[in-house]
């Protein structure tokens, strides 16, 4: 494929997400990443579990952090934005085209992103949230990209969503595929994996 045709792909993908949230309140983009890398990207954190190298995760931020596991039970390790992992670093640049394109087309005024992996262990899971902390107005938009491999339904591990006055969205976390949302407005939630472990990286563009 010639960078042209790519530049296009990219494009449809980032107006896909797009117009999904200005339609439903979230957008949702298939192959976000090509395979390749989402592969790259599990064997990473993948690797970073058996290491011992995955931290427990907490709610709210600075004064207000708290590890609860009857709320959040995922385990974390941050991705440094100059990460020179390839996979890594496709990863960072694709998000980083998607904020030049929402900044041109939408008027946002995003200047940076975080992100982490995200790694739920059977029976773990997030109850129903905001990512919005309440003495920290940064994060504008959420972002989540799958890891997983061959996803079943019967693994479990939803994403819900709960758009105000709409049907409970349920999206299966499908190795590739890109969730996007307003961080302060749309409420989710994850849901317990039955049978392995539920991998994905979590993402937040902030003003």
């Amino acid at each position: 494929m010639d960078k042209d045709q790519e530049d296009k792909e990219e494009k449809d993908q980032f107006e896909e997400m797009i117009q999904g949230l200005i339609d439903n309140k979230y957008g949702c983009s298939n192959n976000f990443i090509d395979l390749s890398t989402v592969t790259g990207l599990r064997d990473n954190i993948e690797r970073e579990n058996q290491s011992g190298n995955l931290q427990v995760s907490g709610t709210g931020n600075k004064q207000d952090y708290q590890q609860n596991a009857l709320i959040r039970g995922d385990k974390i390790k941050w991705i440094d934005e100059k990460s020179v992992n390839q996979f890594e670093m496709i990863y960072n640049k694709k998000v980083g085209n998607f904020i030049s394109h929402l900044n041109k087309t939408c008027f946002t005024s995003i200047k940076s992103f975080e992100s982490h992996y995200a790694n739920y262990e059977p029976k773990s899971f997030y109850k129903r949230h905001l990512d919005q902390f309440k003495n920290e107005k940064g994060r504008k938009y959420s972002i989540v990209l799958f890891l997983n491999q061959d996803w079943q339904a019967e693994d479990g591990g939803l994403l819900s969503l709960y758009p105000e006055g709409s049907a409970q969205q349920d999206i299966s976390p499908i190795g590739g595929r890109m969730v996007f949302f307003q961080s302060d407005e749309l409420e989710h939630e994850v849901h317990p994996s039955f049978t392995r472990d539920r991998r994905s990286i979590a993402g937040w563009l902030k003003d």
